[in-house]
């Protein structure tokens, strides 16, 4: 591991998650770049004009990263590379750009803000990145604080698991951290069908070097189930894959990922498939 990058906007649990990824990164040997997207507030008029001055805004933008460079880095056992960036953008667009630029192992990020406004704009930027990032993203649940990985679960829905897992990717996360894998998968009904079985024999076999632990759970909600086996098991991270629905998907039906990121009270790294 040798890059991470955490979006900030100062609040309290985006100063968090630079803490946990700073405390990442010491451990790992990696180091951190804070990203913080700005956009100019519009006076709103018959003519449209900006509220401040640009400079001036990316001043403040540039002092508050170098504040919280040094609070981070005053926080940590060790001395590690942080690196700052701030620039007037959408956050998606510049989180993307800096993320093709550096090729960052992981990008960490906080789920919600300091007050309801900010949970909500925050959590909806968190769910929008989970979905539209193509580079591994690792959501840190409020107050959460790191300890060195160990065990690390893989939710699997058992459909169509060759074409959506990004195998080698997920064996070198677990390779990386020298983690236990535990595949999970939560059935309501408890059945398995001659599809089922295939897929779960699929996966067995793309996991093989990695001595994947499989475990079949009994839930009437899935999220309920394998917030449950996280507990059991003491996981230390959760990893799924977000899955793009099509639009009557997205209309009509919950997305498990998003429950998943709201609910746990663990880290979950969402991969691409």
């Amino acid at each position: 591991m040798k890059t991470i990058i955490v979006p900030v906007d100062f609040s309290a649990t985006s100063t968090n998650a630079a803490e946990f990824a700073g405390n990442l990164a010491a451990f790992y040997g990696a180091e951190i770049w804070l990203f913080h997207a700005y956009q100019i507030p519009i006076a709103l008029s018959e003519f449209a004009y900006p509220v401040v001055d640009i400079v001036e805004m990316q001043k403040a933008a540039d002092h508050e990263l170098e504040l919280l460079r040094d609070e981070t880095q005053d926080k940590l056992k060790r001395k590690i590379t942080i690196n700052i960036k701030a620039e007037m953008n959408l956050l998606q667009l510049g989180l993307t750009n800096l993320c093709d630029e550096l090729k960052p192992d992981m990008v960490v990020m906080g789920l919600s803000g300091k007050n309801a406004l900010t949970r909500l704009i925050v959590g909806s930027n968190v769910i929008k990145t989970v979905y539209d990032l193509n580079y591994p993203l690792l959501v840190i649940p409020p107050k959460a604080e790191f300890i060195p990985v160990r065990k690390i679960g893989f939710a699997c829905d058992y459909k169509q698991v060759e074409k959506t897992t990004p195998v080698a990717l997920l064996k070198k996360i677990v390779t990386d951290f020298h983690a236990e894998l535990h595949v999970l998968n939560v059935d309501k009904s408890n059945t398995t069908d001659a599809a089922k079985a295939q897929e779960s024999y699929l996966i067995n076999e793309l996991l093989r070097e990695t001595k994947a632990e499989f475990h079949s759970i009994e839930a009437g909600e899935i999220t309920d189930g394998i917030n449950w086996f996280v507990d059991r098991s003491k996981l230390d991270w959760l990893v799924v894959i977000p899955k793009k629905h099509n639009l009557m998907e997205k209309i009509f039906r919950r997305s498990q990922t998003k429950e998943l990121v709201y609910h746990t009270h663990i880290p979950v790294l969402c991969i691409h498939e």
